[in-house]
């Protein structure tokens, strides 16, 4: 099986993750479990980047967990590499953030793509609606971000 071309890889952030061989299962490649791994590492590490964690939300009263996630995996992964995971986040209309990403290895060819859904619920369990205003600030950080990659070549 060979990594599908994409016509442009996806912007947005991106972290390099390498792959270590405990990651690996009897067959020899990355278990798929560990993509939701990856994924988590980079929706984390582009939260942080604009100052919002999840402990930080815990603090604000705020739970924000997953509640939908699709892999489509299109190629293996094998230990010893790196793969480049990149989140991008799409414009919020209601208390939920939906993300994409996309896998891909060394050589650049496309690993996974992938898609998360999270809601925004108060330490009491009500779900929210209206996105709070932290959270709204957060968002429209990293959408200025993202807009910022498209313009530059």
């Amino acid at each position: 099986m060979s990594a599908r071309p994409r016509p442009e890889p996806l912007r947005g952030f991106s972290v390099q993750i390498p792959v270590r061989f405990a990651e690996c299962d009897a067959y020899g490649v990355v278990w798929h479990g560990h993509y939701a791994l990856y994924l988590e590492q980079a929706r984390e590490a582009l939260t942080a980047r604009f100052g919002f964690t999840a402990a930080k939300a815990l603090a604000m009263g705020y739970r924000v967990p997953i509640t939908r996630m699709e892999i489509r995996y299109r190629a293996p992964v094998f230990a010893d590499s790196f793969v480049l995971v990149t989140a991008r986040l799409r414009p919020p209309e209601v208390a939920r953030f939906l993300l994409d990403y996309e896998v891909r290895g060394e050589s650049g060819g496309l690993l996974a793509d992938a898609s998360t859904e999270q809601v925004v619920v108060r330490s009491s369990g009500e779900l929210l609606v209206t996105l709070p205003a932290g959270l709204r600030k957060m968002a429209e950080a990293i959408l200025e971000f993202q807009n910022g990659m498209e313009r530059t070549p």
